[in-house]
This record gives C-alpha cells, structure tokens and sequence, in this order.
C-alpha cells in the first residue's frame, strides 16, 4: 500500500511539475479532473494517502484494538468515504435543494444512510470485529465532517476522522 501512495503522489507530483507530464496526464484524465485538481492533487492521491494513514494508525490493532476491530475500522472508514462520499455528491448535485454550507441536506442525508449500511455490511463480515453500533458512530461522523466547511480535503478528513472516532469508541464501549 505504501508503494501504490507513494506511486500516487509522484504521478501527481510531476503531472503538476512537468509540462510534457501534464499535457499527456491531461488528454487521458482530463475529463475526469475537478477544476481545483488543476493545479493541486487529485482527490485519488488523498484518497491513497488517507487509506495508508488508516492502514497504519488503525489497522494494526493497537491503541486497545483487536487486529480485527482495527481492520474493521480501516474497512469501514474507506467505506465511509468511497461509498458514502458518493452517494452524497450524486443525491446532492440531482435533487439536492436545502442548502447547508457548500452542501445539500439532501446529499448530506443519502450520504448518511449509505454510510450506516456500509457500517451494518462491515459489521457482519466474519473474521472482522465492528459492533454495529460503533460502525454508526463511525457513520455518523463521517458524514457531519463531510458536510462540514472544513478547507481540507474530504479524501482526507472522512476516513481518518471516522476511524478516530471509532477507535475511541472502542476504549469505552467494547
């Protein structure tokens, strides 16, 4: 994993650093491109980046965590982000109307319920450790930290924010 980030932020590196590098980053991604990842990473870099950091703080078991609770909340958290993340900028941009900051409440709820399934899918994988009511906790603050105004990149703050939270929990509630 640590190869694949790294390989990650050297790609984005140069295709920001090296004009030939961009121009043939460009024409194949292009389309794919926010308009912000112009000039900055792409949100596949952060995502790598956040998903190695979970890997490393979480995945291990430590911090009171069984080896699998901690693999459960690394799970969990990409999933948050993957899978949540998504749902809400789909349902928010289609027929998001309430705003909330740069959100929509509509976005922000799909968001939600989509994290909190993917909470009770990882809760019920063999092999892992996830009690139910920890993945939602997990869930939740996923999508308040999603929806929040916050500068930094989503890619970055959903997993690692929600799989802090879900370790904490587990120092007081397993």
């Amino acid at each position: 994993m640590g190869a694949a980030t790294l390989a990650f932020i050297v790609i984005d590196f140069l295709r920001l650093h090296l004009n030939p590098f961009k121009s043939f980053f460009v024409i194949l991604f292009g389309s794919l491109l926010r308009r912000r990842e112009f000039t900055s990473l792409t949100g596949g870099s952060y995502l790598m980046l956040s998903s190695f950091v979970c890997i490393l703080v979480f995945g291990g078991g430590m911090f009171g965590m069984t080896p699998e609770s901690g693999k459960a909340a690394v799970i969990a958290a990409i999933c948050f982000l993957a899978v949540g993340d998504t749902i809400a900028a789909i349902v928010g941009q289609s027929i998001g109307r309430i705003r909330v900051f740069r959100k929509t409440l509509e976005g922000s709820l799909a968001g939600l319920a989509s994290c909190i399934v993917m909470a009770y899918v990882v809760s019920v994988l063999p092999t892992l450790d996830l009690p139910l009511r920890i993945g939602i906790l997990g869930a939740v603050s996923a999508s308040v930290v999603e929806a929040l105004p916050i500068e930094v990149n989503d890619n970055v703050v959903v997993p690692i924010f929600s799989g802090t939270v879900m370790m904490v929990a587990f120092q007081f509630m397993h």
